[in-house]
This record gives C-alpha cells, sequence and structure tokens, in this order.
C-alpha cells in the first residue's frame, strides 16, 4: 500500500462531510454547558436554588413537629414541584440550546444521513474489543484518565482553600449556611468548567490533527482523483484532437468557395474570398505545412487561383482569424492579387475596398 503522505484534497473534506466525518469535540459540548449551567444558576436559576433553600429549610424544620403522613408528603411533593418547575424548565432548555448551539457550531449544520441506521460493527463485541485494545482505544483511555486528574486537581484544589469555611457552616444557621454552600458549589462548578475549557481546546485541536491524519492522501490517490474530477488527460487530448480535426474539416469544406489562395509558397496557405457586394475581403480558411498543402489541393482541384505572396500570407495568417474580413492596412497588397485573379479569369478587376470610414 502506497504512503498517504499527503494533505486531504478539498474534494476528499468534502466527501469525508457527506459522510460526517468533521472536527468535533465532545469535551468543548461539556465545557460549555457546565460554564452556562453554572451562570444559569446564577441568573435566571437563581430562583431554582432559592426554591430547594426553602424547601429544605422548612422541611427540616418542621419535619419534628408534624406527623408524617401520606398527605403531608403529597403535599410537600406539590408545593416542592410547583416552585421548581418553572426555574428548572428556564435552565433545562438553556442547557439543551447551548448544547445545540455548540454541535451546530462544531459541524456547521451538517446533516450526516449516512450516520443514521443501524450498523452491526457497532454491536459486534468482536469489534468492541478490538477497537478498546487498539491504538486509537489506549489513547481515549489516557484522555479519560487526564480528564479525571484534571477535574479532581481543581475539586481539591477548591476544598483545600476554603476548609475553614466550609468547617464553618457547622456554626451557622441552616440558612446561610445552605445559601453559601450553593454560592460554592457554583463557584466550584465555574472553576471546574473553566479548566475543563482548557481541556476541551486541546481535545478539539486533538480531534483536528486526527481527522486530518486519517484523511490523509497517497500521490497515486490525489492522480486518480485528479483524473476524475478534470478528466483523463489522454482522453481530453484526444477530445481536443477530434475537435480540432471536426474544426479543420468545417473550415475545408468552405475551400471551394474561395475567389483566391495566397501562399508563403508552401508553408502557408490562406483562402480567401470576395465578391461584388462584400465590404471586405474574408478568410475562409488558413494553415501552415500540411494544412497549406491540402488548402493548395483543394484550391487546384476546383480551379482557384494559387498565387505566391510571402508578406501578404505572412500578415494575413499572423492577424487575421478564419471568418474575419481582412484588415484596411491590407487593402492595397490584396487588391493587386485580386486584380491578378480577376486578368487570370479575364474579367474587369474589382475596385480595391475602401477603408471604412471611423
Amino acid at each position: 500500500m502506497a504512503d498517504k503522505t499527503e494533505a486531504p484534497t478539498p474534494h476528499r473534506l468534502d466527501e469525508a462531510r457527506k459522510e460526517g466525518q468533521v472536527v468535533r469535540s465532545q469535551e468543548l459540548n461539556t465545557a460549555v454547558v457546565i460554564l452556562v449551567s453554572a451562570y444559569l444558576l446564577r441568573g435566571p436559576g437563581a430562583e431554582l436554588a432559592t426554591a430547594f433553600k426553602q424547601i429544605l429549610v422548612t422541611t427540616i424544620t418542621e419535619l419534628p413537629r408534624v406527623e408524617l403522613s401520606v398527605e403531608w408528603l403529597r403535599g410537600r411533593f406539590f408545593l416542592f414541584g410547583g416552585q421548581i418547575v418553572g426555574p428548572l424548565g428556564m435552565l433545562l432548555i438553556g442547557i439543551l440550546l447551548t448544547g445545540v448551539s455548540i454541535t451546530l457550531g462544531q459541524t456547521q449544520f451538517l446533516w450526516a444521513g449516512k450516520k443514521i441506521g443501524f450498523d452491526f460493527k457497532r454491536v459486534n463485541p468482536i469489534d468492541g474489543f478490538k477497537r478498546i485494545f487498539s491504538t486509537h482505544g489506549l489513547i481515549e483511555l489516557l484522555r479519560s484518565l487526564l480528564k479525571l486528574a484534571w477535574v479532581s486537581w481543581a475539586a481539591y484544589g477548591f476544598v483545600r482553600d476554603n476548609y475553614l469555611t466550609l468547617v464553618s457552616f457547622a456554626q451557622m444557621d441552616l440558612r446561610t449556611a445552605v445559601t453559601q454552600f450553593a454560592g460554592m458549589c457554583v463557584t466550584l462548578t465555574i472553576r471546574i468548567g473553566g479548566m475543563y475549557l482548557v481541556l476541551a481546546a486541546a481535545d478539539y485541536a486533538y480531534q483536528r490533527w486526527d481527522l486530518y491524519k486519517n484523511l490523509k492522501m497517497s500521490k497515486d490517490e490525489i492522480k486518480e482523483e485528479h483524473k476524475r474530477s478534470e478528466g483523463d488527460p489522454l482522453l481530453k487530448s484526444r477530445v481536443r484532437g477530434m475537435a480540432r480535426q471536426l474544426a479543420r474539416g468545417r473550415m475545408m469544406s468552405n475551400v471551394p468557395k474561395a475567389t483566391v489562395v495566397v501562399t508563403n509558397p508552401t508553408h502557408l496557405a490562406i483562402a480567401i474570398e470576395y465578391s461584388e457586394g462584400m465590404r471586405a475581403p474574408k478568410v475562409l480558411a488558413k494553415g501552415p505545412y500540411r494544412v497549406a498543402e491540402r488548402i493548395v489541393k483543394l484550391a487546384r482541384e476546383n480551379n482557384i487561383p494559387v498565387v505566391q505572396n510571402i508578406p501578404l500570407a505572412r500578415a494575413i495568417y499572423k492577424t487575421i482569424e478564419i471568418g474575419q474580413e481582412i484588415s484596411p492596412d491590407l487593402y492595397l497588397a490584396m487588391a493587386e492579387v485580386l486584380a491578378y485573379v480577376y486578368k487570370l479569369k479575364g474579367k474587369t478587376p474589382v475596385q480595391r475596398p475602401a477603408p471604412q470610414a471611423a
């Protein structure tokens, strides 16, 4: 197998995208969701924390004085549910929209239909063990251990720095302790989310590198793709050759209509038409070497005069395209050739085409 050392082409990247292969980091989703959740708890979700605190304090203070019954528990449940359903709904909707937005941002609104459906390889235990004990599986294991160590270190550092505050909760009243503990939990969540965001950035860079590494192509694959997109060079050469032959054939079919053929004498040949009513002589066909020989041969077969005029032949060949009229600066030389042709045919020479007014 050829070594895949070349960067993937835009076409290869587009095909991979259609198959659902895009740069996407799940860690980035997790980090952003953690941070957004923490800020939502400080903002719109603050009512949720207040409701939890109120229910907790009320339940603990009333529990010793009430008789436990189904009715009391049912009342507590409906009271608790009515207080948290609104804030909890806002929190969940915010988290859901955040997760969807991050995913769409990473995938650029990709809809990979090929990823949808049942794939036996995903549930095949043999393939599962192969993935676990493969190089990729070991890398994923190391990444998971790194995440665990990273988050644990952040949590440990926070608890160590706030140890005295946590101990002092035992000396506070219940409302104050719950309020401060909830605030510390949000702060810890923000710290973990920030550190997780750093990990997510590294993971995104790794996912990008891994994707491009897997999509690398060999030189033969690039050549084959170029052939598919641009066409086989040999085939394109043949098509161009056929097109030239068809154009040459159409050009040769006009030679019998020519009034004169001007030559160089054998290197170039130009078939020119001019008759009464035409504004200026027009080039019907031209060509060098073999094409010139064919033009001259057709001209003689159709009794068309062949006149040697090296300067005129060169000038027309270089400056006038097939189907165009000759330029005014060549009128005089062309008139001399036409006068000679009409003299050979025993006709009255035509007047030299007058230059058109600007």
